[in-house]
């Protein structure tokens, strides 16, 4: 039944689709969906190396795609047609996972475009999808990176412009308004086995990390948090900016949206829980527990 289903909607699909031929090299690159749709696809990536075709496919999820994963791409000819660098009206790719079967039809539209449907069968016996979307040509921008500072095990708090700060050498790593506020983060530091000091600067989003490059886990006296569910973690656009949120609380909010996805995938892998603060919100120390 499966396979009767893939190929009906195998030739349906292909016979709705423009049978303008066209180079390899209009159907190659980085596509994202121009309007992505639940259940749908987010992204394909295709190559051709002169004779056969690489195709990765990813689904819309939050706060990122979910892969599809690799397959290779098989050349849609036009009758007669056998020239698959140059005569070459799309390609069809499969994935074969342990939730559903997913063909992938890929046409070339012109204007840079493509005609994507994607026919998924799931063993669980939930009834097939069928979806069909236009892609661009995406120009990808790589991923957000944090920037990191090693924390040593001395630490020194001192006095310094009119705030409290802890210092390893000349370089401040937080910086407070009271002597009490700077002695509790160095605590802190110590107790949770902190080694590392990560920032997002564009996002005002900082994080401490164990050795291993996780955050921390297990409650600590004194400590000041707000509850955090990497469950519920989302990237949703709002007036010109995007926001990270945490169910209905807004985390932050920036203008550049792979910014947003840069902070919401380290929550996300880090199983975040708890946002907690030594000294005033965005001033101080901000760490994040597992």
């Amino acid at each position: 039944m499966t396979q009767r289903y893939l190929a009906a909607a195998f030739v349906s699909a292909f016979a709705l689709a423009a049978p303008a031929l066209a180079a390899s090299t209009d159907i190659e690159g980085n596509w994202d969906a121009q309007q992505p749709s639940a259940g749908g696809l987010a992204e394909l990536d295709i190559t051709f190396d002169g004779r056969t075709y690489q195709v990765r496919a990813a689904a819309v999820c939050a706060p990122r795609v979910c892969e599809f994963g690799e397959a290779s791409g098989t050349p849609l000819l036009a009758p007669g047609r056998r020239n698959v660098a140059r005569d070459a009206t799309g390609l069809t790719a499969s994935f074969n996972a342990s939730d559903a079967n997913r063909q992938v039809i890929a046409t070339v539209a012109g204007g840079n475009r493509l005609n994507v449907t994607t026919i998924q069968v799931y063993r669980d016996g939930r009834p097939a999808t069928v979806t069909t979307e236009t892609f661009r040509r995406a120009d990808r921008q790589p991923d957000v990176l944090a920037d990191c500072t090693a924390v040593s095990n001395s630490l020194r708090i001192r006095f310094q412009n009119g705030e409290w700060v802890v210092a390893q050498g000349n370089e401040t790593l937080a910086a407070f308004d009271s002597p009490d506020q700077a002695g509790y983060a160095r605590f802190l530091i110590a107790a949770q086995g902190l080694k590392q000091k990560c920032q997002i600067p564009e996002a005002g989003f900082e994080y401490w990390t164990l050795g291993n490059g996780a955050f921390p886990s297990g409650l600590q006296a004194g400590e000041y948090c707000q509850t955090v569910n990497y469950r519920q973690i989302a990237v949703q656009k709002a007036g010109r900016n995007w926001q990270v949120k945490s169910g209905s609380t807004t985390l932050y909010s920036v203008p550049d949206r792979g910014v947003a996805d840069a902070v919401a995938r380290t929550l996300v892998d880090n199983r975040a829980v708890a946002q907690c603060f030594v000294g005033d919100p965005g001033r101080g120390m901000t760490y994040f527990r597992r």
